[in-house]
């Protein structure tokens, strides 16, 4: 059974803009794809592993071409399975709101968890790098206070940092739904929402 991963990076779940937006096309995604499993990683809810000294130092041994053992390989079980979650999915739905012009500290930790060598990316003889996650299509829906597509846009780290962290372990194939502006008034937040899940309707029709 193929399967959809949905990471999701907002606490505020029902009351969450971000979210109205996933659900319109996650409901056009399930209708194309019935079959499909939806895979739902609540960020704000998962207890991720802590980034800890012995955490780290197995990195370090993976970056080093070798295999983790004995005690590092204990402490590692967790963050393999989120890795192996990650690896295995066919599809990616991130739902994420921007926060202080970048992604939200639990959506870093989970990056940061499962971006790691012999896994996601290798690094080859010549000293460059190769994602591991090839072939698979990812879909990002954000919400944003302000207006980041035109005079702000230097101050957008958002999709810039999705796009090139994704893409380092393979993933091009990236589309973004940026709901914006959603602090411009009531109204404006109504337009700019039901815009967004026009889009996000039409997207999942067509994923």
């Amino acid at each position: 059974m193929k399967r959809l991963l949905h990471i999701i990076a907002t606490p505020r779940e029902e009351e969450s803009r971000t979210l109205q937006v996933s659900a319109t096309f996650l409901e056009a995604f399930q209708e194309k794809h019935p079959d499909w499993l939806i895979d739902e990683l609540d960020l704000s809810k998962e207890e991720l592993p802590p980034l800890s000294a012995k955490s780290v130092s197995g990195k370090y041994v993976l970056l080093g071409g070798k295999d983790l053992y004995g005690s590092l390989k204990e402490t590692w079980q967790e963050i393999l399975q989120h890795i192996d979650r990650f690896k295995t999915a066919d599809f990616f739905l991130i739902s994420t709101p921007m926060w202080n012009f970048h992604i939200p500290y639990m959506l870093k930790h989970y990056i940061d968890l499962i971006v790691q060598p012999k896994y996601l990316f290798h690094y080859k003889k010549d000293g460059t790098t190769e994602g591991l996650v090839v072939g698979k299509k990812m879909v990002v829906i954000t919400s944003r206070g302000g207006q980041y597509s035109g005079p702000l846009k230097s101050f957008d780290h958002q999709e810039p940092y999705l796009r090139a962290i994704f893409g380092f372990v393979g993933i091009s194939d990236i589309d973004f739904i940026n709901v914006e502006p959603m602090d411009m008034g009531e109204e404006t937040r109504k337009q700019k929402i039901a815009d967004a899940q026009k889009i996000a309707r039409s997207m999942g029709s067509n994923a």
